[in-house]
């Protein structure tokens, strides 16, 4: 008997090709979506996030905003001898302002990070920055044309391109370092807008407030509202998702009730019957998703161009493995109703 209901699945698949090619095609293209928004999502946040992220230490003493939270680090003002009053050790001060860089006739918007040699990113050269230069990131360095040795315009202010690096990036704005001094001689005023240190203060001086290394992305402006705005979307996708194969299988196993009534007439357990419906379920998502995901992956690399991009194996298993928990949560739900009906009922239908 169960030689003879094995695979029912597999049979309904091959009879009724037409519905589940289309029920697949609609999953790989929401695993595409899903795919290429959570490349671009990535990439996204490390062209907003990534100069932060790269800061050594522990925390970051910056200043207090008025409802009690931290300011953002663009708009931070912290005085010097905040530093004083700190119950752990200082690594740096950081200055960070806004600027357009020169080079000739080219001209990019950029962020300077004002910060102790010992701090910057290791440059082509090797060689540290001092006062007057400046350690270009690399992709302003292309865009400008510039290269070590070379002068590059910040305002009137003329300065030297000590060596290339990997700085990262601020609010979507390529970090430029440089030392403290030079970064107040670019900025008006001498506060400063953050203080590293090398462990997380106890107790923060008046007026500011210490946010962990691990909470400084909250710090840069706009990043917060614009990755949960893409994460959201990705959830919605899931959830689609979801609704979507739940819906299907929820009409196809009603079409096929006394079909599998009579399955169960001859035999064929509960547990059969839906084990059969999740394995069917499983090779649908599964066909739909590696399409889907193969096409995502072909087209975050080809808009890699023109946008930001980040491929990783999380940013592809983390959303497929989603879809596929939540489609056979969908599907389980669908199937559960000719588990439960009494086959008799079913075949008077």
């Amino acid at each position: 008997m169960k030689s003879s209901l094995a695979f029912i699945g597999l049979r309904d698949i091959a009879f009724a090709r037409g519905r589940f090619t289309l029920i697949t095609t609609v999953i790989a293209m929401m695993a595409l979506m899903v795919v290429a928004l959570s490349a671009l999502t990535n990439g996204l946040a490390g062209q907003s996030v990534s100069g932060v992220e790269r800061l050594p230490g522990a925390a970051l003493v910056v200043q207090q905003a008025p409802d009690g939270d931290a300011t953002t680090l663009a708009q931070s003002k912290v005085d010097e001898g905040v530093a004083a009053g700190l119950d752990t050790p200082v690594l740096s001060a950081l200055g960070v302002t806004s600027v357009q860089l020169a080079h000739g006739d080219t001209m990019v918007a950029a962020t300077v990070f004002g910060a102790e040699p010992d701090l910057f990113p290791a440059a082509d050269t090797g060689a540290l920055p001092a006062d007057g230069d400046v350690l270009l990131p690399a992709a302003a360095a292309e865009e400008l044309g510039a290269e070590a040795g070379d002068t590059v315009m910040i305002g009137d202010h003329s300065l030297r391109v000590r060596g290339i690096g990997q700085a990262g990036f601020f609010a979507h704005t390529p970090v430029v370092y440089t030392t403290l001094e030079t970064w107040r001689s670019l900025n008006s005023g001498d506060d400063l807008s953050a203080i590293i240190t090398t462990d997380v203060p106890a107790a923060a001086p008046a007026g500011t407030t210490v946010v962990p290394m691990a909470d400084s992305v909250t710090l840069v402006p706009g990043f917060s509202a614009e990755n949960g705005s893409l994460r959201a979307m990705q959830a919605m996708l899931l959830v689609i998702s979801a609704l979507v194969v739940g819906a299907f299988f929820a009409v196809w196993t009603a079409q096929r009730q006394r079909d599998l009534a009579v399955v169960r007439a001859m035999g064929g357990t509960r547990a059969y019957l839906l084990r059969d419906g999740l394995i069917q379920a499983l090779i649908v998502l599964a066909a739909g998703q590696m399409v889907g995901a193969a096409l995502g992956i072909a087209l975050a690399a080809a808009a890699s161009a023109v946008v930001p991009i980040e491929l990783s194996f999380a940013a592809v298993v983390a959303p497929v493995a989603g879809m596929t928990i939540l489609g056979l949560v969908g599907a389980a739900f669908a199937i559960r109703k000719v588990t439960t009906v009494d086959p008799l009922v079913a075949l008077q239908r």
